[in-house]
């Protein structure tokens, strides 16, 4: 079985942008481009491509995108055997409409398949994750599933992305049951009750998450860099020179780094510096995940941080 097991959403977004100004109730000729997303399914094809051996459970509607989707990570080399495509359902999907500047005119989202994402799907599942040296998931299903998932796979440790401010609070009542949480600074406050202002504040988190169980904590700080912290030890890693393209994906990339080094064996500081060197590479791509992210150009922008090149 896979080193590293992910459980979580496939979703497609499908971006359309006029040529010229937007014509309601009209054809525009302009350009659509679709690509592959979902947070848990970006951090799999983050860890494909960083050269682990992954696994992806999920569910996607047995339709053009959803077999697609799931082929693209088939061809990545991930272990595709949990990924249930159901008849009669649409894979999830995100529908934007742009001006001719690039701003959303409109947009329309259809993720009720990811519901199904439920109690029964993770029973399903656990043969899979069970057997994992750890388990990646998010904040996507509702608090009561995400519990559930900790309990059924207790013994295995759980890294998990609170993706968001007002998903972060699904777990602010059983933190301590992840090995390991990656929020950013506002999405620790709401799981903490914890104001974070400065490096004292942190660290005043960071004794409240690790008290309550949680094994690593990463902080991300944006430009800042990245707070760690364990039972052993605590910092910062500074960012580095990054040539930022776009902030989609960074998240992702960070927390399939975090995933790989503990898979790897690898310490909180080397994982904390692989992790924002995933995270570089994520920011220099138009993409969510970087086509040209490898093991080796991992490591080697991970040696320019730890160095400070």
């Amino acid at each position: 079985m896979s080193d590293i097991a992910i459980l979580g959403g496939i979703a497609a977004d499908i971006e359309g942008r006029p040529a010229n100004t937007l014509i309601y109730a009209d054809s525009n000729p302009g350009k659509i481009k679709i690509s592959y997303g979902g947070v848990s399914r970006n951090i799999t094809e983050n860890l494909a491509r960083m050269g682990a051996d992954v696994s992806f459970s999920s569910i996607a509607g047995n339709d053009f995108i959803g077999r697609a989707a799931r082929e693209q990570l088939a061809g990545l080399g991930v272990d595709i055997s949990g990924i249930e495509l159901m008849e009669g359902e649409s894979t999830a999907m995100y529908l934007s409409i742009l001006d001719d500047k690039g701003d959303m005119e409109l947009a329309l989202c259809n993720m009720d398949i990811l519901e199904k994402i439920d109690k029964g799907f993770i029973d399903n599942a656990a043969g899979i994750l069970k057997k994992a040296k750890i388990v990646g998931t998010d904040t996507n299903m509702t608090s009561e599933n995400i519990y559930y998932l900790t309990e059924k796979l207790k013994g295995t440790p759980i890294f998990i992305d609170p993706v968001s401010v007002t998903k972060a609070e699904r777990i602010k009542n059983f933190a301590g049951r992840f090995h390991t949480v990656k929020p950013n600074r506002i999405e620790a406050q709401a799981i903490s009750g914890i104001e974070i202002k400065n490096d004292d504040d942190l660290m005043r988190a960071a004794d409240w998450f690790l008290n309550e169980g949680v094994k690593r904590l990463f902080i991300t700080l944006g430009g800042e860099g990245t707070f760690f912290a364990d039972k052993n030890e605590s910092g910062i890693i500074k960012a580095g020179k990054v040539n930022i393209v776009s902030a989609t994906g960074a998240g992702d990339a960070f927390s399939a780094a975090c995933l790989k080094a503990f898979a790897d064996g690898l310490g909180i500081r080397e994982t904390a510096e692989l992790a924002m060197a995933a995270s570089a590479l994520a920011l220099e791509s138009e993409t969510a995940v970087n086509p040209l992210m490898s093991r080796e150009l991992l490591q080697k922008r991970s040696l320019e941080i730890k160095t400070g090149d």
